[in-house]
């Protein structure tokens, strides 16, 4: 007798589990009919084929036949299908649960990748920075000889000199204010539209910036001594304007005059 847990007689017979009992007799010749043995006399792989075929069919009529034996191969029919669909739900469930981890270590993967990138192009741009402007290199101070034989004036030999006029009476007068020249309070000859000139080190050129950092692009190269407009003060830079070309240079390169 075949193992109930591993033959299934409805899909012998091609019925359904609520098939009647006419139904089943109808399908049962009908099967007969199709895998009856003597029609594959032609090739004995066949035949014995139809006849395990034939076996099948009469074991599969008779138990579902037999009202007792169909209802204790319908419990056995019933917990076979739940097991072959809790595995058919697991291998499923595997296969999914697979390819979510691979996703997860694909993006996983590509976050880190993301990451040591950016690293690396913020170390690059912090490198850039910090470069500094060419220093020139320092002038040598000279060192006068001294005469030992001076002596420093103290500050009572000195006498007071004052204005003439100013003395009038025992009593000091202010002296008086010339009015024939203006006053200067501070040094406005490097404001913004006054002209100045430039003076580059050791190199003797100086490079005109686009913007108002040493990595930024070059716009022209300006000769030493070349007189330039000054349109805007920085702490570092200095807008200025050089043949009708407006660019920035190292604020350490302006002369005053």
């Amino acid at each position: 007798m075949q193992d109930t847990r591993t033959t299934d007689y409805y899909t012998l017979l091609e019925l359904l589990p609520s098939a009647t009992e006419a139904e089943m007799k109808k399908a049962w010749h009908e099967q007969l009919q199709v895998w009856h043995p003597d029609r594959f006399n032609h090739s004995p792989t066949l035949h014995r084929k139809a006849e395990t075929r034939t076996q099948l069919i009469n074991q599969a009529y008779q138990t579902l036949s037999d009202p007792d034996k169909r209802r204790k191969y319908d419990v056995a029919y019933k917990k076979n299908y739940q097991r072959r669909l809790y595995y058919f739900k697991i291998k499923h469930l595997n296969v999914a649960v697979t390819l979510a981890l691979l996703l997860f270590t694909g993006l996983f993967g590509w976050y880190v990748i993301r990451m040591i990138d950016g690293d690396r192009s913020k170390k690059v741009i912090k490198v850039v920075n910090d470069v500094k402007a060419p220093v020139s290199p320092p002038k040598t101070p000279v060192h006068h000889k001294k005469r030992h034989s001076d002596k420093p004036t103290s500050v009572t030999d000195q006498k007071l000199v004052l204005p003439k006029d100013t003395v009038i009476n025992n009593a000091i007068k202010p002296a008086t204010i010339n009015d024939d020249k203006p006053i200067i309070e501070q040094d406005d000859r490097d404001k913004p539209g006054s002209i100045s000139y430039l003076q580059s080190n050791v190199t003797g050129v100086i490079y005109l910036h686009e913007s108002a950092n040493y990595t930024s692009p070059i716009v022209s190269k300006v000769p030493n001594h070349s007189k330039v407009t000054i349109l805007e003060k920085g702490d570092q830079f200095y807008k200025v304007t050089f043949n009708d070309q407006t660019g920035y240079v190292p604020k350490w390169t302006v002369v005053k005059q």
